[in-house]
């Protein structure tokens, strides 16, 4: 690698971009063998879980759920901002809608019937044809972006950065101080409270779930003026790594709070959203976990795992591909062990880890293919 390059990139995002994408394959393994949450199969239920097993699963889903797609979001934005910058706006846009929307258009127009029909054989008629019509005649591919609904919202959100910025000036902000971190943090659970009296945890819009859309905006924004600024030396503090510390200390305390007190071991689902205390302190909690953990991260990683290597370089190349194609590969792994009955804990780790490194594999054969590297960069 080119030495000027090289110094150029910033390693340690990669590699936060790298584990995320590697979470959430986490995230959708634990839904799979949980019942907590939506996914394409699911084998497990939240009924025939022990107290230990539906603790383990509800805390480790809850908190990578509260941070990692807000963490992706800000470390996006925050290079959307070095990216604009060099190509304008027109070059920016061209270059988004390639990269993003045209795997987006793949996933539900080839990938996505692909496991309804083929996969999970969810057809009335013995003619896929025929069912592939109804599914573009019925406008179901709409909501049928799967996990790229990601994709779908960051090009929303560049596109309208790209507007607000022709038209108006991005705030200015002189330094990040643990004050304005802690009124972002209360400023984005008041959102998303607020956003769930009318769009609760689970509700979902085309595949959008706008409960938890809060974070995501505000993370949005956040590497948006942190790159316009150039504020991230701010953010990367050594200082701010006890944001890790704070988020994990007061947080899993907090989040068994709500979840005891909360009516949840009895069934009551209250901290989704609505008018009450469980919505109001859990939506609190995430926002916590969401800017608290992400900054911690943030800062961890370029102390740390600022690397580049073959491995870290293999991962970072390879993880757009695996976040994009690990859905088909886990729901058949997944079916393929669905008679093998062992622990949910123990199967959901099997699944996450043989998803991964099949994909992973997948991904790196087909990146060889020219056209295919171009379009998964």
């Amino acid at each position: 690698m080119d030495n000027t390059i090289q110094k150029n990139r910033f390693v340690y995002l990669d590699n936060i971009r790298s584990l995320v994408v590697f979470l959430v394959l986490a995230v959708h393994s634990a839904v799979t063998y949980s019942g907590f949450g939506g996914w394409y199969y699911i084998e497990g239920s939240p009924e025939e879980l022990s107290i230990f097993e539906m603790g383990f699963f509800g805390l480790f889903q809850s908190f990578l759920q509260a941070w990692i797609m807000g963490v992706l979001f800000f470390i996006s934005a925050y290079l959307a901002t070095k990216a604009l910058e060099k190509r304008g706006s027109f070059c920016f846009l061209m270059e988004r809608f390639f990269r993003l929307g045209l795997p987006l258009l793949a996933f539900m127009f080839i990938v996505s019937p692909f496991m309804l029909f083929i996969i999970l054989g969810n057809y009335h008629e013995n003619n896929l044809i025929e069912n592939y019509i109804q599914y573009i005649k019925n406008l179901w591919w709409i909501g049928a972006t799967g996990p790229l609904w990601y994709v779908q919202t960051l090009l929303i959100f560049c596109t309208f950065y790209v507007i607000f910025k022709k038209f108006s000036n991005i705030i200015k902000v002189i330094k990040i101080n643990s004050f304005g971190i802690i009124f972002t943090i209360i400023l984005t659970g008041i959102i998303a409270f607020l956003i769930r009296l009318v769009f609760p945890i689970g509700s979902s819009f085309y595949n959008l779930q706008f409960g938890y859309f809060s974070s995501y905006i505000v993370m949005f924004i956040a590497g948006i003026i942190v790159g316009e600024n150039n504020l991230l030396d701010g953010i990367t503090n050594e200082k701010n790594i006890n944001w890790l510390k704070y988020s994990l200390i007061a947080g899993i305390p907090l989040w068994a709070i709500i979840m005891v007190f909360g009516g949840a071991l009895e069934g009551r689902m209250d901290f989704e959203g609505g008018f009450n205390w469980q919505s109001f302190a859990f939506s609190t909690w995430e926002a916590l976990t969401a800017i608290g953990f992400s900054i911690g991260i943030i800062v961890l990683f370029k102390k740390k795992v600022n690397i580049d290597n073959k491995i870290t370089g293999l991962i970072r190349d390879n993880s757009f591909s695996i976040y994009f194609f690990h859905a088909p590969i886990m729901v058949t792994i997944s079916l393929i062990l669905k008679n093998w009955m062992i622990n949910p804990l123990l199967k959901f780790l099997i699944v996450l880890l043989l998803t991964y490194i099949a994909t992973l594999i997948f991904s790196h054969c087909l990146r060889k293919v020219k056209p295919m590297r171009i379009l998964f960069k």
